[in-house]
């Protein structure tokens, strides 16, 4: 069970709502237990600590349950309908740092404008443990013939069991549609694809151009002939995208993710100025795609990639095998 805490901005279903919008009501529902406070929650360790986001989780027990539970902490984002009360009187100031130009001080405003997000799960399950727990990540040197022995068949394998969205059976009318083009060569869709849990600027919008090649799997499946495809999907794309939210392409950033984990093929378009950020080794630059194939027709089958995975991802079993092997026969 995931109960909402939070006061302010938030509404019940925990989503904070810009000043400008109006929050939806949501279907109050039949729980067998609510909080009305947390004091008879015990804390057992910290899982994770984030100082950018100003967030905790933590695992605890409830006074006379055993089953685990996790609460997420996290400060709320400003209303600057309440920075009136910020600055007035009845915030107390503690200086930290003074001189002739700075001036560094704690706040401590009134109760009501501090407040803070907190998220109740319980009882709590395996995978909401490791959706918090922090796994130590590993660096993979992915050479022409790893790739062909260990990667392409574990890519092929989990294609067939993750769910496929077939773009040719999405409707006209989805409201995810930004563009689509039918062209029986280069049919290709642009959906929108917000980022879940993003507190962005208002400015802020993802979206992915979805290529309908279901042979196309990843970057490593581009080759010289998929240059025309990629260069209109990138003008098309960035020109309505551009056009639509008011933005210069300039600050519109087009890239793919290696290894990928969802399908079928797509390409990411993102505003640059974003909180939730992919690792750099697994964003490769569209423009940077195009122009290593203009050069090298084959690029990709070739290249060695060097990307990071979890250090429990089975997949590195396969890789540890093989690099054994490899070193057997030498």
């Amino acid at each position: 069970m995931a109960v909402d805490l939070t006061t302010g901005s938030y509404d019940e279903s925990g989503i904070f709502n810009k000043h400008s919008e109006v929050s939806k009501p949501v279907e109050k529902k039949q729980t067998e237990e609510s909080f009305g406070s947390l004091k008879n929650f015990k804390v057992l360790r910290i899982l994770k600590e984030n100082s950018a986001t100003k967030s905790i989780v933590v695992e605890g027990r409830f006074t006379g349950d055993v089953r685990p539970a996790i609460i997420v902490v996290e400060k709320m984002p400003f209303d600057t309908r309440d920075l009136p009360q910020l600055f007035s009187s009845d915030s107390r100031l503690e200086l930290k740092f003074w001189n002739n130009i700075y001036g560094n001080y704690h706040v401590y405003p009134q109760n009501g404008f501090n407040g803070i997000s907190v998220q109740v799960i319980h009882p709590a399950t395996e995978s909401d443990f490791l959706r918090f727990i922090d796994i130590p990540i590993l660096m993979v040197k992915e050479s022409k013939d790893l790739y062909e022995n260990v990667i392409l068949p574990h890519i092929r394998v989990i294609s067939k069991k993750l769910k496929y969205e077939d773009i040719t059976t999405i409707k006209s009318t989805d409201p995810r549609i930004l563009y689509s083009e039918s062209n029986e060569i280069s049919a290709f869709v642009l959906l929108k694809d917000e980022p879940e849990n993003c507190y962005c600027s208002n400015t802020h919008f993802r979206a992915k151009a979805v290529i309908s090649q279901k042979d196309l799997l990843s970057l490593r499946d581009l080759t010289v002939s998929h240059l025309p495809l990629l260069i209109k999907l990138q003008n098309k794309c960035l020109d309505q995208l551009s056009y639509k939210y008011g933005i210069p392409a300039a600050k519109i950033e087009a890239f793919i993710v290696y290894p990928p984990s969802t399908f079928p093929f797509h390409v990411f378009f993102e505003t640059i100025e974003k909180d939730c950020k992919i690792p750099a080794e697994q964003a490769h630059h569209l423009q940077t795609v195009i122009c290593n194939l203009q050069m090298m027709s084959d690029y990709y089958k070739k290249v060695t990639l060097i990307y990071s995975v979890p250090e429990k991802d089975p997949l590195l079993k396969g890789i540890n095998d093989h690099e054994t092997d490899t070193i057997d026969e030498e």
